[in-house]
C-alpha cells in the first residue's frame, strides 16, 4: 500500500514537470527543454548554470530508449534518477577523477580505473577481468574511459561487487 502511494506521487510529480518543460507540447522533452530541467533540478552548482554537453548527452545516452535524441514521459524517471545521483555524487566524483586521472584527459582511462579499484578495495589486488567488467557495465558514452558521470554507476556496481565477493567466502 504504502509503495503504491509512492509509485502513485512519483508518477503524478513527473508528469507534472513534463508538462511545464514541453513547452511546445510535442509529447518529448527536446535537448533545450531537457537542459532547462536539468538546470533546475540541480543544487550543486549556482543558480541558472547549464549542464556540461557532456552531461546532457550522458542523461541522454542513459534515458533516451527511443534514440530519438529526446526523453519522453516514460523515459523521464530514468533521466531525473541519473541526473539526481549524479549530483549528488559531483563533488566526490570530480575528487576520484582529479586523484587518479593521470594522463590528464578528465576521465579515468582503463589503468587509472584499475588503481581507484584497487584503493577502493582496501589495497587488495583487482583482476583484469573486474576491470573489464567494471569498463563493459559502465562506459556508457562507449570511449573506453569512466568520466565523472560514470564514475557514479562504477563506484557503486564495484562496492556491490565487492559486498557479494565477500559473501560468497563467508560462505566457503
Amino acid at each position: 500500500e504504502q509503495a503504491h502511494l509512492k509509485a502513485l506521487v512519483v508518477s503524478i510529480a513527473l508528469k507534472r514537470a513534463f508538462r511545464k518543460y514541453d513547452t511546445n507540447n510535442s509529447g518529448k522533452l527536446e535537448r533545450e527543454q531537457l537542459i532547462k530541467l536539468l538546470t533546475d533540478l540541480d543544487i550543486s552548482t549556482p543558480e541558472g548554470q547549464e549542464p556540461s554537453e557532456e552531461e546532457v548527452n550522458h542523461v541522454l545516452k542513459e534515458a533516451d530508449v527511443a534514440g530519438d535524441g529526446c526523453i519522453g514521459l516514460e523515459e523521464l524517471q530514468t533521466a531525473v534518477v541519473s541526473w539526481e545521483t549524479f549530483v549528488n555524487k559531483r563533488q566526490e566524483m570530480e575528487a576520484l577523477v582529479e586523484k587518479y586521472d593521470k594522463s590528464g584527459t578528465g576521465k579515468l582511462e582503463r589503468d587509472e580505473l584499475k588503481a581507484m579499484l584497487t584503493d577502493l578495495n582496501a589495497g587488495k589486488p583487482v583482476s583484469e577481468q573486474e576491470v573489464d567488467w567494471v569498463l563493459n557495465e559502465c562506459d556508457v558514452m562507449g570511449d573506453g574511459a569512466i568520466s565523472k558521470l560514470e564514475l557514479v554507476k562504477a563506484t557503486a556496481i564495484w562496492y556491490s561487487h565487492v559486498q557479494e565477493k565477500s559473501k560468497a567466502c563467508t560462505i566457503l
